[in-house]
């Protein structure tokens, strides 16, 4: 996993603006970039889903440079505790939705990652519905907004943006289906794979929403 160690994380108000100005400027490929990578494929236009998404369960394989690691699948081995696990539910703006809508818990368990790990709160504010960019049929969403945690050493942060850049729904179960990816900004982290435990869940929009 591509990940800063240090025993001390603060942030400062304007530098860390000033930092993801200067990281979005940079070029996706290169190492440590904080860009959103592109993975070629076509976008359906934010607020065009005709769904919402839940999900919870565990990733174990890490990302690569902000450009996602999904293969191999499989666990890592117990004691190096080398796996992420989360919760969410999101949802794109509808007739009766002024905005989207949704929350995020991601719980990074690797201690040798920054700050011996962390706990992420994330609140989706933009949900569009991207292309499933391994070409495997499944229904992807892509949502995005703003969080806060804490470190494992005890270090709060807050007001970091973030973006699960894919959710897909591929089939069930949806254990070695179904895959996820999360990058959080400000801590330079992202992890991606095949879910090893868990599922993820599209849903037809009803009511209001749809």
């Amino acid at each position: 996993m591509h990940m800063r160690h240090a025993n001390h994380f603060t942030f400062v108000p304007g530098l860390v603006a000033a930092v993801l100005f200067a990281a979005s400027c940079r070029d996706a490929a290169a190492p440590g970039s904080l860009e959103r990578p592109s993975f070629g494929g076509k976008d359906h236009g934010g607020g065009g889903a005709n769904f919402r998404l839940t999900g919870g369960g565990r990733v174990d394989k890490p990302g690569a440079n902000l450009g996602g690691a999904e293969d191999p699948t499989g666990k890592n081995t117990p004691d190096s505790r080398d796996f992420a696990t989360f919760g969410f539910q999101a949802r794109p703006s509808g007739s009766g939705s002024t905005s989207p809508s949704g929350h995020i818990t991601w719980v990074e368990h690797n201690p040798n990652a920054f700050g011996g790990g962390f706990t992420f709160h994330g609140r989706v504010t933009s949900f569009d519905a991207p292309a499933d960019h391994r070409g495997e049929g499944a229904v992807c969403g892509r949502f995005s907004g703003v969080g806060s945690g804490r470190l494992r050493n005890g270090v709060p942060f807050d007001n970091v943006l973030f973006i699960v850049d894919h959710a897909c729904d591929k089939a069930e179960p949806g254990v070695r289906n179904d895959h996820i990816y999360m990058i959080i900004f400000a801590l330079n982290y992202d992890r991606a794979g095949i879910l090893t435990g868990g599922n993820i869940q599209w849903h037809k929009l009803t009511g209001n929403g749809a």
